[in-house]
């Protein structure tokens, strides 16, 4: 039977008023987040917070080069101006980011996440961050697809290196003879495990993954050295540790088989995982490979 006008205008509320919420629903907070964690989170998720703090910093030495422009640099400590202008939906504060206490006019609305919790299994642990960050802000949906996402490129270049089986050695340089060796708890064993890769350092590490030893404490292991650039010692790092006599010992030294990563947030979450994980199949690759071993980062 034909609706009556009544019923056809009840119906064109209903629908316009359904569309409204939609709409709604699709627009995401205005967030300002101090944590570069939750910022490449959000920035993966395609929901960029309004404002961070060290926004340059992190373009050096994170995982994602450029970020997008409307992401404000706020400062630290906090300006507060800035901070007015923005007038954030709430702030978003992470275990990796700096010290607030005090800082932030109390009015506005402050969630707190935690990262590298001791003792978890990372890979779930920086999963269920992405899932958590993006029902923060209203797009659970979006988090659960990025972690679909993340999982299935990692699925596939796994399948790339199912033939390497010499373990890595995964190191940040501190200078000439002090390094950041990353085992237990840290993001690239989580990386390494995910990629059925081994881990050649076995030893303790603290609460963050990582233990600082000399150079001369990875001379008897035998693995693939792979340094991760950083702000300590960056940039034409083969001629700096080249000069120093303990590194000659080091096996992949020896061998001339150095391969170095470009940086990303190691303390990062899934978007830092996935960076560094295309980072090292590329360069695992390359350097089985003799016509592209040349452009590996040898020392």
């Amino acid at each position: 039977m034909p609706l009556s006008k009544k019923a056809l205008m009840i119906i064109c509320v209903v629908l316009a008023l359904y569309g409204c919420e939609d709409a709604s629903a699709e627009k995401s907070p205005d967030v300002l987040a101090y944590s570069w964690s939750i910022v490449e989170t959000l920035v993966a998720l395609d929901l960029p917070p309004r404002g961070m703090t060290m926004k340059k910093s992190y373009e050096t030495w994170g995982s994602i080069e450029t970020l997008p422009e409307e992401v404000m640099e706020v400062g630290f400590p906090p300006n507060l101006e800035l901070v007015s202008e923005i007038s954030p939906s709430f702030i978003m504060i992470g275990s990796d980011g700096p010290a607030l206490d005090g800082r932030l006019p109390e009015h506005y609305a402050t969630y707190r996440t935690t990262l590298y919790n001791e003792d978890v299994d990372r890979w779930y642990e920086i999963s269920e961050f992405s899932i958590d960050i993006a029902k923060m802000v209203g797009r659970l949906e979006l988090g659960n697809e990025y972690v679909g996402f993340v999982e299935n490129r990692i699925d596939k270049m796994k399948r790339r290196v199912a033939d390497w089986e010499k373990p890595l050695l995964i190191i940040r340089a501190l200078d000439d003879t002090h390094v950041r060796v990353y085992g237990k708890n840290s993001l690239p064993q989580a990386v390494a495990d995910r990629l059925g890769l081994t881990n050649a350092w076995d030893g303790p590490t603290n609460g963050w993954g990582f233990s600082i030893v000399t150079a001369a404490e990875l001379v008897g292991i035998e693995a693939q050295l792979i340094i991760v650039e950083g702000p300590r010692l960056s940039g034409e790092m083969q001629e700096k540790l080249a000069g120093h006599g303990i590194w000659q010992h080091v096996p992949s030294v020896k061998e001339g088989t150095v391969i170095t990563i470009p940086p990303f947030w190691i303390f990062g979450a899934l978007p830092s995982a996935l960076r560094f994980a295309e980072a090292l199949v590329e360069a695992l690759e390359a350097s089985s490979d003799p016509e592209e071993a040349s452009t590996c980062s040898t020392l």
